[in-house]
C-alpha cells in the first residue's frame, strides 16, 4: 500500500514537472512568423509581394507641386515628358514559366513600374510570377475555391465585402468585376476609366501618382487579402482541411496564412508591431496595409497598443485588433480539423467578418484626413486630392451600404471634384454617423469613434474634433454591472462546487488507502 501511494505520489510529481517543463520550455516555430503572427504553413513567396509595391513606387516619377487639373508646363503628363506614358510600356513583358521555379524576366520592358504591377517580379509561385495587376485585380472576379479541378463555395464575387464593393461600382458604371484593375490602370496611362467619365489625364501627374501607389494596395491588394480568408472558410465548411490550391501537406489554414501575407509584407519582419518592433515602421520601409494602420495611427492619436505612453507613435490599435484576431481565426481552423460540428466553421467565419471590417478602420483615417487638407481652395494641390480619391475609392462602398446620402457626399468630393455642393463639415459628419453599422455580420459594431479618433497635425495639435461614442445610462450601467456580478458569481459557484467534489473524492481515496494500511492482516508478523 505504501508502494502503492509512493506511486500515485511520483506519478503526479512527473506530472507537474513535465507540465513546468512544457510551458518553461521555448517552442521553436516550423513556420517564419509574420509581424508577430504564427503562420500554419509557409508563405514566405505570398510575404513578398510587398516588394512589387515599394518596386513600383520607386519608379515613380518625383512629384512636380501641380494644381488639380492645371496641366500647363506638361504637369499632367508621365515625369513632365511629352507622353501620358512611356512608349515601353507597350512592349509585352514575359516571364519565363516554362521551368520550375520560374525565372522572372530581368528585361528592360519588365522592370518598369507598370509591369511590374500587371506582370509581378518579387513574389514567385512554382511556374509563373505572382502579380497584383493581373493576378489580384485581374483575376479575384472569377475566383472559386476548387477541389481537383471542380470549384466549390462561396466564389470571391459573392464574399460579402467583396460583393459590396462590386456592387457599388458596378452602379457608377464601372465593371463588377475588374473596376480595381481598371482604376489602376487608367491611372497609369492617363486614360478615363472604362464605364467612368473620370478622366486621369486632365488631373495632374501627381494625382495619378497618389493612385497608382496606394491603389495598388487600397484597391487591388485588400480584396485579395479578403478572398484568401474566404477561401479558408471555404475549405473550412467543405471539409477540405488538408489540402489548399494543390499545396501538398497543406489545410485550410494556408489560404488563412496568405491573407496574413498579403495584408503585411516580408519587409515589416518577424517580430510583434513589424518593422522597428513597434515605433510605427520609422525607416519608411513598409508597404502594405499593416504599415498604413500604422502610419494614419500618427495622425489620429490611435497608436496605443505598445507601452511607450505616446498615442502618436508607435503599434496602432488597428493593427493589435487585427493581429489578435488573425491569430485566433487560425486557432479555430485548427480546431475544426478534429471537429465533427455541423456549424464548426462558424466561428472562423465570424472572426474574418470582424477582422475584414477592423481593416477600414485606416481608411475611414485617411478618407477624413484628406477631407480636412483638402477642404480648402488652397489645400487642393493635385497629391492632395489624389489621395482623398484613393482613400475614398477604398472606403465609399461600405459608407454606402450604410448611408448612401453620405456617400454622394463624398463621390461628389473625390471624384466629381466638386467641392461646392456639400461642405465639409456636412461630409464629416454624415460619414462619422456611419461607423458603428460599417462592415458586414459580427464586424457591425466593431468601429467606434475611438478606434478612428481626433485628427492632429505633425505638433501633434488637435485640428479636427472627430466624434464621440455614446455614454452609457445610468440604468445600462447598473444592468451591465448586475450581468457581469451574476455572471462572476456563478462561474465562482460552479469552481467552488467542482472543487468540493474533488477535495471529497480526494479525501475519501486517502482515507481508505490508510485504513487499508493498518488493516491488521496487513501488519508484517515479527
Amino acid at each position: 500500500a505504501l508502494d502503492a501511494f509512493n506511486d500515485d505520489t511520483m506519478r503526479t510529481t512527473y506530472i507537474a514537472a513535465a507540465l513546468i517543463l512544457a510551458f518553461a520550455s521555448p517552442v521553436t516555430a516550423a513556420y517564419n512568423y509574420i509581424a508577430g503572427y504564427e503562420p500554419g504553413s509557409d508563405v514566405d513567396d505570398h510575404n513578398m509581394i510587398d516588394l512589387d509595391v515599394r518596386d513600383i513606387q520607386a519608379g515613380l516619377p518625383d512629384n512636380n507641386g501641380g494644381v488639380l487639373k492645371a496641366c500647363g508646363d506638361k504637369l499632367c503628363n508621365w515625369d513632365k515628358t511629352d507622353d501620358m506614358y512611356p512608349a515601353l510600356w507597350d512592349t509585352t513583358c514575359f516571364h519565363n514559366d516554362k521551368v520550375n521555379p520560374v525565372v522572372p524576366n530581368s528585361t528592360a520592358e519588365c522592370q518598369t513600374p507598370y509591369a511590374i504591377w500587371l506582370k509581378g517580379k518579387n513574389s514567385l509561385k512554382s511556374t509563373s510570377v505572382r502579380s497584383i495587376g493581373n493576378g489580384f485585380a485581374g483575376a479575384i472576379g472569377e475566383k472559386r475555391s476548387k477541389k481537383s479541378g471542380v470549384a466549390f463555395g462561396t466564389s470571391a464575387s459573392n464574399s460579402p465585402f467583396i460583393s459590396t464593393m462590386n456592387s457599388y461600382w458596378q452602379s457608377k458604371g464601372l465593371d463588377e468585376k475588374t473596376w480595381g484593375k481598371d482604376i489602376i490602370e487608367a491611372a497609369f496611362k492617363g486614360t478615363t476609366i472604362p464605364g467612368s467619365s473620370f478622366n486621369f489625364g486632365l488631373v495632374g501627374m501627381d494625382f495619378r501618382k497618389e493612385v497608382i501607389q496606394k491603389g495598388i494596395v487600397y484597391l487591388n491588394v485588400f480584396p485579395y487579402v479578403i478572398w484568401e480568408m474566404q477561401d479558408a472558410i471555404n475549405d473550412c465548411i467543405d471539409g477540405q482541411l488538408t489540402a489548399n490550391d494543390g499545396t501538398p501537406g497543406g489545410n485550410s489554414v494556408h489560404a488563412w496564412d496568405e491573407a496574413v501575407a498579403f495584408y503585411t509584407g516580408s519587409a515589416e519582419g518577424k517580430n510583434k508591431g513589424g518593422n522597428n518592433g513597434l515605433k510605427s515602421c520609422s525607416d519608411g520601409k513598409c508597404y502594405l496595409q499593416f504599415m498604413l494602420a500604422d502610419k494614419r495611427c500618427k495622425n489620429f492619436g490611435t497608436c496605443t497598443a505598445d507601452n511607450d505612453g505616446d498615442a502618436f507613435s508607435g503599434y496602432s490599435k488597428a493593427n493589435d485588433e487585427i493581429f489578435a484576431l488573425f491569430q485566433q481565426g487560425e486557432r479555430e481552423i485548427i480546431q475544426a480539423q478534429s471537429s465533427t460540428s455541423a456549424t464548426k466553421c462558424a466561428l472562423p467565419l465570424i472572426t474574418m467578418e470582424k477582422v475584414t471590417t477592423k481593416m477600414l478602420v485606416p481608411y475611414i483615417q485617411g478618407v477624413m484626413r484628406y477631407l480636412y487638407k483638402t477642404k480648402d481652395q488652397g489645400g487642393r494641390s493635385a497629391k492632395q486630392v489624389g489621395e482623398l480619391f484613393a482613400f475614398a475609392s477604398a472606403a465609399l462602398p461600405f459608407i454606402n451600404a450604410v448611408d448612401p446620402t453620405a456617400a454622394t457626399m463624398l463621390y461628389k468630393r473625390a471624384w466629381d471634384l466638386d467641392f461646392d455642393t456639400y461642405t465639409y463639415e456636412e461630409t464629416k459628419k454624415a460619414i462619422e454617423a456611419t461607423y458603428s453599422k460599417l462592415g458586414h455580420g459580427e464586424g457591425i459594431g466593431t468601429i467606434t469613434c475611438a478606434d478612428i479618433g481626433h485628427l492632429y497635425d505633425s505638433g501633434p495639435t488637435l485640428i479636427a474634433e472627430g466624434c464621440y461614442d455614446p455614454v452609457p445610462s445610468k440604468d445600462e450601467e447598473d444592468n451591465s454591472l448586475a450581468i457581469a456580478l451574476g455572471v462572476t458569481f456563478g462561474v465562482l459557484a460552479l469552481i467552488a462546487i467542482a472543487f468540493a467534489i474533488w477535495a471529497a473524492k480526494k479525501e475519501r481515496k486517502t482515507r481508505l488507502m490508510y485504513e487499508n494500511i493498518l488493516r491488521p492482516d496487513k501488519v508484517p508478523a515479527v
